[in-house]
């Protein structure tokens, strides 16, 4: 009984630390989908265009970031939900990570009107 118990808590751990590696993941994604965006409002904000510079390398490696994303969900999904109803803070995370998934996967799509409404403020 003990010892299942503690392979239950094992488990939602792992499932924890995959969900947080997933949005980690997937922010990294999000950052080099939005390559012709993210920079133009981070300088209007007033950012460094050498700190800007350096997000071309999440534009380069964009496709490595959501296929590592997309492992890290599922696997946090199957540790998660393997042995009944995982945290609250779990499915947050998988939340989070799933949206950024799906925006960082749609953006590129969407750039050019993106671009156009911000020239047009």
């Amino acid at each position: 009984m003990l010892d299942e118990l503690e392979r239950e808590k094992d488990v939602q751990k792992r499932g924890s630390w995959f969900a947080s590696g997933g949005v980690v993941a997937s922010f990294f994604a999000f950052i080099g989908a939005s390559c012709c965006v993210l920079p133009i409002i981070l300088v209007n904000l007033g950012v460094s265009t050498t700190l800007v510079a350096k997000l071309g390398f999440f534009a380069r490696n964009q496709a490595l970031f959501q296929w590592v994303t997309l492992a890290l969900l599922a696997s946090a999904a199957f540790f998660a939900f393997r042995n009944g109803r995982p945290s609250m803070r779990v499915i947050v995370l998988l939340v989070i990570g799933f949206a950024l998934a799906g925006v960082a996967y749609v953006l590129p799509s969407y750039e050019r009107e993106i671009l156009e409404w911000l020239n047009l403020m």
